[in-house]
């Protein structure tokens, strides 16, 4: 038992360390041969247009995830209000995915939020586990569809046969549907153990996916407005593309995906130039992750301030009441 546990929670850092290595030999072999002028340009050639409409993407992917928050505090029955859920998710979704292990980051941020108000940690843990539900969903739903529809195109991109393509992309979306199927027959909590699990209902688990499409489509929106047009490669196609990378990337366990998300991209996108596909994803970085974590740190700062002086306030009028009743009793 004791080697079966150190296996087990050293399996997860070495295959981390195995994609980390793995993706930084590939940016090596590729960064070396490339100036810093070349991506520049590159990244002067975007359009605005497309900065502008990708800005729009960005506020619609987290909008979204503010209003599934409150939708699931609303499930779990907590006594937070609807304001305090859409600040959670818009403080817990970009510091999570900056710091990465989003479910565990993005906890720590809503058990800030959620105490606050007295919410027991057993209710704080539901929302952050369902928070974190909708992505993985929309990734593996979208990218099913993308293989089965545009098997040609993703075969070639992944170096396999169209049946093959096709095929996953059939699996994929036979194991989703076994999951909704397993939740409308599902009646009452799944008992695993001495542990009870409230499956999500009917209604939650179709937000879920909508909400998970919607993150997705946004992401890969952002970067192929960034990209050149691709002859060939149509959005659904690329979707694919987009998906594979990032679950790279969330296997890796990097902050963001770092490296492991450009060298996914350069491994399957060999027909864009170098450094037109690191500007792009360069832009992509910026638009939908570091300006969202500069308003997130801006909010959480604002949120200190305003959660921090109101209790010093109290405290401060509470010790001048001591100190005034203590004179009178004198």
């Amino acid at each position: 038992m004791p080697g079966r546990f150190t296996l087990r929670r050293l399996l997860p850092i070495v295959l981390s360390a195995v994609i980390v290595v793995m993706a930084g030999r590939v940016l090596w072999g590729t960064l070396r041969h490339i100036h810093l002028a070349d991506i520049v340009t590159a990244l002067r050639a975007i359009p605005l247009s497309g900065v502008l409409v990708a800005g729009v993407l960005v506020t619609t992917l987290y909008t979204a995830l503010a209003i599934y928050e409150a939708i699931v505090v609303r499930f779990v029955e907590g006594a937070a209000s609807s304001r305090r859920a859409v600040l959670a998710a818009l403080l817990a979704a970009p510091i999570g995915h900056a710091i990465g292990w989003g479910a565990v980051s993005g906890g720590a941020i809503r058990y800030r939020i959620y105490s606050a108000v007295q919410l027991p940690p057993l209710d704080i843990g539901k929302i952050a586990l369902l928070a974190a539900i909708p992505y993985p969903a929309g990734l593996g739903l979208l990218l099913g569809i993308s293989l089965v529809l545009q098997s040609t195109a993703a075969g070639a991109i992944l170096h396999v046969s169209p049946d093959l393509a096709r095929g996953t992309g059939l699996a994929l979306l036979a194991l989703h549907a076994a999951y909704v199927g397993f939740v409308l027959m599902r009646r009452g909590p799944l008992v695993l153990g001495r542990f009870r699990l409230t499956l999500p209902t009917p209604q939650l688990t179709a937000v879920q996916y909508c909400v998970g499409i919607v993150e997705v489509c946004c992401g890969a929106g952002v970067l192929y407005l960034m990209l050149p047009p691709i002859p060939g490669l149509s959005f659904v196609a690329f979707l694919g593309v987009y998906v594979l990378s990032i679950l790279a990337a969330l296997a890796s366990s990097v902050p963001a995906g770092l490296m492991v998300l450009e060298a996914m991209l350069i491994r399957l996108l060999p027909q864009v130039p170098q450094p037109t596909l690191l500007a792009a994803v360069a832009a992509y970085r910026v638009v939908l992750e570091v300006v969202p974590l500069l308003v997130a740190l801006a909010l959480f700062g604002g949120y200190e301030l305003w959660w921090k002086l109101p209790r010093q306030r109290r405290r401060a009028a509470a010790l001048k009441a001591a100190a005034e009743a203590a004179r009178r009793d004198e």
